[in-house]
């Protein structure tokens, strides 16, 4: 019983929604939804059945097909469906109920009747085509729904109104790229079907991912096909990709909503970069304090406080809320961005509204403020200041990292709340290192909060020398920075030197994919080339190697004569 009506249910979502005229109901009907409600079925099925002869009669058959699966009579719905199909053989309800219920009572010979029937009595509709397609879909037979189209082929001369089931039945037999351009076609007619695109295609095969995403990226930008590829790209684990189909859309309601419905994805899944561009795109077309708001947090917890400064919300200094919402966020925002003292003249300009332990909490980032900007005294003094022991904060675990003491830091950036890329690598390097010392790398992360990306690199890699159970973390650390310097030469150095020693590191791949980006911007496809099917042939398990199948193509695509 319960399989049957899950059927019915299917069937239910899968139909575009009817514009249909508003019969007036009748008491009866209405009485039969209130037991149907209650899970009366038996006394709801008795009113459906009066309900058939009132101008409810449409939604009556429903409601008697959906009591009598509950119940296990389906076979009762025969009786009632030929006197309603004889008065009105041009009703598609009817028509449509007729081919489930023969289905559910496993009488499948009297399907291709019941639709050949339907086919004469509206020779010229797309109906029948599609109930018939969508029920031999749900029966797990897309082959015979691929007959079905193509008869509508013939027949009607088009498959136009067809192609969310020709779409369904191409990429339930793997036939993935004609999917897509049926998909593409459909969701220009029905944009809110994007999800059930995604899902139709997300399992596609890595070589027909090239296809499905040139089809949904083709012009003219469609909106509901570049959510559908945006979900395929989150799906297939490439959220950067995602939010590339999505940046072209022209600003409009359509397209704010798009970008708010990635947004809020990538910040269940902490993907905060891709997070903050998509709330700017759709804060620059709905300006609100409280979509500015979570843009700015966004972006602070990428590591891009300019950004979160420039869209974070004002608020007046006498404002009580404003101190609880907006002010923490650009205390946090200052002195990230190395603009400490700054910070401390906001506290004080808010100093009449703000709880003394509300004040001791944004002295603390000021604090941390200081820290990132190399000043420990001043870190020191601040901390201080908010009445903290200098021992127990976030600023404090920094200050002992800088210092060396990574006992101290371990302890207290653990519970650090700054989601930031730079207290993830910290993490992950202490956890991998085994003493409690290390002066070395204090060193080298102190270089990096003055900004001395240069000296930081070569610190990282002074590093490494002494501390060999993190030797491959803290040079893959270097090679980014120099890369990010665009000394590309110096980084690929420090990759090679990845790959020869520590080719079972977890940073071996990161640095063959670094390796190959690099050798792309000097010009170099033939080592890019090579890097990339190192990576995908000698570490097959890690999850940069949908990256670099995507990045390989287009490399060998820049060689001049390849392919």
């Amino acid at each position: 019983m319960r399989s049957a009506r899950s059927l019915l249910v299917a069937l239910a979502l899968l139909a575009p929604v009817a514009v249909r005229a508003q019969q007036p109901d009748t008491t009866v009907f209405y009485r039969a939804m209130d037991l149907e409600s209650d899970s009366k079925f038996r006394e709801a099925a008795v009113l459906y059945r009066q309900a058939l002869r009132t101008p409810a009669r449409v939604n009556a058959l429903l409601g008697l097909e959906r009591v009598y699966a509950e119940l296990g009579w389906t076979d009762s719905l025969f009786v009632p469906l030929d006197s309603l199909i004889a008065q009105w053989p041009q009703e598609p309800v009817y028509r449509g109920a007729l081919l489930r219920a023969y289905a559910m009572t496993g009488r499948d010979a009297e399907l291709p009747r019941a639709f050949e029937a339907w086919t004469q009595a509206m020779p010229k509709s797309s109906e029948p085509y599609r109930e018939y397609a969508r029920l031999l879909l749900q029966r797990g037979r897309p082959a015979g729904a691929d007959s079905i189209i193509a008869q509508a082929r013939v027949r009607l001369g088009t498959t136009a109104d067809l192609q969310l089931e020709l779409a369904q039945s191409r990429a339930a037999t793997g036939q993935w790229i004609p999917s897509a351009v049926a998909w593409r076609s459909a969701l220009a007619g029905m944009p809110d079907l994007d999800q059930a695109a995604a899902f139709s295609l997300a399992p596609a095969p890595e070589d027909a991912r090239i296809g499905i995403r040139q089809t949904f990226l083709a012009p003219p930008v469609d909106v509901g096909a570049r959510r559908a590829l945006a979900a395929l790209e989150m799906d297939w684990g490439s959220p950067a990709d995602g939010w590339h189909a999505l940046r072209e859309l022209s600003p409009d309601s359509a397209a704010a909503a798009a970008w708010l419905d990635f947004a809020q994805r990538c910040e269940a899944d902490e993907r905060w970069s891709l997070a903050r561009d998509a709330l700017v795109a759709a804060l620059k077309w709905r300006p609100s304090p409280d979509l500015a708001l979570r843009a700015a947090t966004a972006a602070l917890n990428a590591g891009d406080p300019e950004t979160a400064l420039s869209v974070a919300p004002e608020g007046g200094v006498d404002s009580a809320r404003a101190a609880m919402t907006v002010l923490p966020l650009r205390v946090r925002a200052l002195s990230a961005y190395g603009r400490p003292a700054d910070a401390e003249h906001l506290v004080a300009a808010y100093s009449r509204v703000l709880t003394p332990s509300g004040r001791a909490a944004l002295e603390r980032y000021v604090a941390f403020g200081w820290v990132r900007a190399g000043d420990l005294a001043r870190a020191k003094a601040a901390l201080q200041q908010a009445g903290s022991n200098p021992d127990s904060s976030d600023a404090a675990g920094w200050i002992a990292l800088f210092e060396g003491d990574l006992r101290s830091a371990r302890a207290l950036l653990r519970t650090t709340s700054d989601a930031t890329p730079e207290l993830a690598f910290a993490m992950g390097l202490m956890a991998r290192m085994k003493g409690d010392t290390a002066v070395a790398v204090g060193q080298a992360f102190l270089a990096l909060a003055r900004r001395d990306s240069s000296g930081a690199a070569r610190a990282f890699q002074h590093a490494a020398a002494a501390h060999a159970d993190a030797a491959s973390m803290l040079l893959g650390e270097a090679a980014q920075i120099q890369s990010a310097l665009r000394k590309e030469h110096e980084a690929i150095a420090i990759w090679q030197r990845i790959l020869q020693e520590f080719a079972d590191s977890p940073e071996a791949p990161a640095a063959d994919l670094g390796w190959a980006r690099a050798s792309q911007r000097l010009g170099d496809a033939s080592t890019a080339v090579a890097r990339l099917e190192h990576l995908i042939l000698t570490y097959p398990q890690s999850a940069l190697v949908p990256q670099a199948r995507r990045e390989l193509d287009l490399a060998r695509r820049s060689i001049p004569g390849a392919g």
